[in-house]
């Protein structure tokens, strides 16, 4: 077995080991041969560079995979006007990369109301992109870290919150920015956020849980929305880890 598929093998049990019951996962190269693009995924790379093209359909397959690993036939998986995936009817889902990796996650559409799912690299966030990223009450947590840890402690909030907003995304399709969400984190990487303004059919107060994990030099985080998602938990006021 190659050095690549070593990692890829150790980034899927790593992602099955995290998610909960119910959400299937895959795992592919974002480079090498990769399975045919179905005639209706086409039409989004016509005029794409070719990595990007390639790095599509590395989501595709990987998103076929994981269809199959859930039970489920292998299906289209087109792009909607808003460039998110458009799932079969049954399912919910979400796919990430990185010039490395690429990672799908689906599950069943009557238990989860949203899946999100970020792949990145585990190295620091730069310190100028800190304010962009966190909210005030993230930055002071950040600031009570050690100073060698700031860094990789918010690129780990950055991929928190990609998960979230993929995770929302599927509910409301509503964008919005980094300070809309407030995290927190425990020491296993787990966490919890609010998110901190109305977004479509999620109101401001909505909790969201999920993890991150360092997989090698890469990090994956994931968040899930199940069908009994709370909007009146107990949330603290500041970040803690």
């Amino acid at each position: 077995m190659s050095i690549q598929m070593r990692r890829l093998t150790m980034m899927e049990m790593a992602a099955r080991s995290l998610v909960p019951m119910g959400v299937a996962v895959a795992v592919t190269g974002s480079k090498g041969e990769q399975e045919p693009l179905w005639p209706a995924e086409i039409t989004a790379i016509t005029s794409a560079v070719p990595a990007r093209a390639q790095e599509f359909a590395a989501g595709r397959t990987a998103a076929r995979r994981a269809l199959m690993a859930l039970g489920r036939p292998p299906a289209a998986i087109p792009m909607g006007e808003d460039r998110a995936p458009v799932w079969p009817r049954a399912v919910v889902g979400s796919i990430s990369h990185n010039d490395r990796s690429c990672i799908a996650i689906v599950g069943e559409r009557d238990r989860y109301r949203g899946l999100g799912v970020d792949i990145e690299s585990a190295a620091p966030l730069e310190a100028e992109l800190f304010s962009e990223i966190c909210r005030p009450e993230e930055l002071a947590w950040l600031r009570q870290l050690p100073f060698a840890s700031r860094g990789k402690a918010a690129r780990r909030m950055f991929s928190a919150k990609e998960a979230i907003y993929k995770a929302q995304f599927a509910i409301t399709h509503e964008m919005f920015g980094f300070d809309a969400l407030s995290v927190v984190f425990d020491r296993q990487g787990r966490f919890q956020a609010r998110l901190m303004k109305d977004a479509g059919a999620l109101p401001r107060g909505t909790d969201f849980e999920g993890m991150t994990a360092l997989v090698g030099d890469q990090i994956l985080s994931f968040c899930c929305i199940s069908e009994h998602a709370s909007v009146d938990a107990y949330y603290p006021n500041s970040v803690t880890g």
